[in-house]
């Protein structure tokens, strides 16, 4: 235990790190993406990025530049060899924070050894042993949501939802905490956290170095990444960190998949009609559309050998009019395969088929058993510039 001691020191260190310059000069730029006038509604803002005749629009008062455009984004994403993610894809770099985070912040071979120690439960196949189960948690929270006409969708659905399922997954009970520790480290990898962003993640770190890892069950997920993985691919510290990493991405930006997605229907109610004509057939398109049109995650870093630190901004490069027709409008019968939500290249999230499976199991349950759906008044967007979300979400449904 005494490594794991050891490591929540450095890891906490680095949530907290911050980059001098961003605390001896004020943010002033018009092209800053984290200013919070451009949080709210990112959009308008993305779309003055894009008509910038260059490929990276500088931000001299953040030392970083932005991919905003679809094309520049995937580029980068996808060239591994210039745009490094082992340098660090957080605000802080790997060399500043002391702490690599085991699979998004490794580049080839250390990333295909540390990726092939776990992919054989991220695969499609793999993921849909969990079908029943999945489907089992969606079928008792839509229906108790229903058939009490509605509530906060974030409390009660797009919360607990990816919760239960993670437990499920990795053989590891998980409280329900957890969705605000994943949330505080979002924002810890983001510019200008609020203050108690690292008082909160503490809270996961006491509990995965107390009586969390300890008690994984043994023919589990997590219990095979604390111990190595496939061939013993995972090494000292990284199995922590790889089971730390695991279920704070794969809770915040699936509740927020949820939540972005049940707004959207909400909004368009056109696209959620479409949705109740055709559940089975429309459901997993309906996640596609969701993740392109408002995509949970609002950015990662790649850096160069060069010293060139580039924003890829996923939200922007979604809603490019180059790569998607009329893309400010929610279809959910598009073709959105293109969207970069997930990533691209050799870094695309492990996490992707358990997402696509929660998303699409719900979906199709709230069509099946909805005749309605309407936004109430008191929704709220969250102030993370991390992550693209809502804090509350009010609803009011019908039962079909």
């Amino acid at each position: 235990m005494s490594h794991r001691r050891s490591l929540a020191g450095v890891w906490s260190q680095r949530q907290c790190a911050r980059p001098l310059r961003s605390k001896v000069r004020a943010v002033s730029s018009e092209c800053d993406p984290f200013l919070r006038e451009h949080l709210d509604d990112p959009y308008p803002f993305y779309a003055r990025l894009r008509d910038r005749p260059e490929d990276f629009v500088v931000v001299p008062e953040r030392g970083v530049v932005l991919a905003a455009r679809h094309d520049v984004a995937r580029t980068v994403l996808r060239h591994h060899h210039t745009y490094l993610s082992g340098l660090g894809v957080q605000w802080v770099p790997v060399a500043d924070a002391g702490l690599r985070a085991t699979f998004i912040e490794n580049d080839p071979p250390a990333h295909t050894r540390v990726r092939r120690a776990v992919q054989r439960w991220c695969t499609p196949r793999a993921v849909a042993q969990l079908d029943e189960a999945v489907a089992g948690v969606v079928s008792e929270l839509v229906d108790r949501f229903v058939a009490v006409g509605g509530g906060d969708v974030m409390a009660e659905i797009a919360r607990p939802l990816p919760l239960r399922v993670m437990g499920a997954w990795l053989g590891i009970d998980l409280p329900d905490a957890a969705t605000t520790w994943a949330d505080a480290s979002f924002r810890l990898g983001a510019p200008d956290p609020p203050a108690d962003a690292s008082e909160q993640f503490a809270g996961f770190l006491h509990w995965a170095l107390g009586e969390g890892f300890a008690t994984v069950r043994p023919d589990g997920m997590a219990a095979a990444i604390l111990a190595g993985g496939d061939h013993g691919g995972l090494h000292d510290d990284e199995r922590f960190v790889a089971l730390a990493s695991i279920i704070i991405a794969g809770l915040d930006t699936t509740v927020h998949l949820i939540g972005n997605g049940i707004a959207a229907l909400a909004s368009n109610l056109d696209q959620f009609e479409s949705l109740v004509d055709d559940p089975d057939g429309r459901a997993a398109g309906t996640v596609e559309e969701v993740l392109r049109f408002d995509a949970p995650v609002r950015f990662f870093l790649r850096r160069t050998d060069a010293g060139l630190t580039v924003v890829v901004l996923y939200g922007s490069a979604n809603r490019d009019e180059r790569a998607f027709d009329d893309p400010n409008r929610f279809l959910i019968d598009r073709d959105a395969s293109e969207h970069l939500a997930f990533g691209s290249g050799i870094h695309l999230c492990l996490g992707a088929p358990l997402a696509r499976l929660e998303g699409t199991t719900l979906f199709r349950a709230l069509a099946e058993r909805t005749a309605s759906i309407e936004l109430l008044p008191g929704s709220a967007r969250t102030d993370s510039a991390a992550i693209r979300g809502f804090a509350t979400l009010p609803v009011r449904v019908q039962p079909r």
